[in-house]
């Protein structure tokens, strides 16, 4: 498995070891501040925005192995490269597609839809001895995100839909005394709403709560209540260098719980990312 993660580590630095020789190429970086980045899932919110053609954001969670990828592949559709689960042997396929940019109170609208294949029972949370949540087979959300620009500093995110899914336990993970319960061939609601503060052109301040499935932390779990608060920090985005201007950091501040099991993950989360618009060299 070292082999595979040494290839997907080494994908993933090409495109930003090209992307920074590109921009040094160039006199300045187009992206000055992050009130006119777009962002995806901030706080683990759905956005109504895709990314434009050729724009990339390359993400990777506090792990040793690489995590994943999206690609603005036209203004309208997005797509991401789910590096972790395709070396772990997992089918994962994620679209963002655009059906309209806002106008007026209209938000910009977007369908998401993300399909997982799990070939063998997974313990998503195999490191926690007191909660235990087993997933097996076909696991499908659809949904259909909106936002607004409310002003120049104020996003608000509404997103709805539903996932399929073929077989999930969820429990306290006690064998004796266990409060739990599974779900087969189980269709469940997804719902979130998002606010973004853009405070600074290189700080920014998020909260999502959501019910259902997510794409970021505890991805992929019917039922889950999750609230989360987060910040967006771009520490060198008055540099040169393309590496250093593109480079972001999420910092969030998690609490999710699981009524099924009547227990919760509570704590500190968070992400590195580099974000830029591909250019010609």
């Amino acid at each position: 498995m070292a082999y595979k993660y040494f290839i997907a580590y080494v994908f993933a630095f090409l495109l930003l070891d090209c992307y920074a020789y590109s921009q040094n190429k160039s006199t300045q970086s187009s992206h000055k501040s992050l009130i006119n980045e777009t962002m995806l899932h901030p706080a683990d919110a759905f956005t109504g925005y895709t990314l434009n053609k050729g724009a990339w954001i390359y993400n990777q969670a506090l792990t040793p192995y690489p995590s994943w990828a999206w690609w603005g592949i036209t203004d309208r559709i997005t797509a991401e490269l789910d590096f972790e689960c395709w070396l772990g042997g997992v089918p994962s396929f994620n679209f963002r597609f655009a059906l309209a940019n806002q106008n007026n109170a209209r938000p910009a609208i977007a369908f998401e839809t993300m399909y997982q294949f799990l070939d063998n029972e997974l313990d998503q949370f195999h490191n926690l001895d007191y909660l235990k949540i087993l997933r097996e087979g076909n696991n499908w959300y659809n949904r259909i995100n909106m936002s607004w620009q409310l002003n120049n500093n104020i996003h608000l995110h509404l997103s709805g839909g539903a996932s399929y899914t073929d077989f999930i336990s969820i429990s306290n993970g006690d064998s004796i005394n266990i409060i739990g319960k599974t779900f087969q061939n189980y269709i469940s609601p997804d719902f979130s709403i998002g606010l973004d503060y853009f405070l600074k052109k290189w700080i920014t301040l998020h909260t999502t709560a959501s019910y259902g499935s997510t794409f970021l932390y505890a991805d992929n779990i019917i039922r889950k209540q999750q609230i989360l608060i987060a910040s967006r920090i771009a520490p060198f985005i008055n540099s040169t260098k393309g590496f250093l201007n593109s480079f972001r950091v999420e910092l969030a501040f998690l609490h999710a719980n699981f009524a099924d099991a009547n227990e919760s993950i509570t704590g500190p989360i968070g992400y590195l990312y580099w974000q830029w618009q591909w250019k010609k060299l």
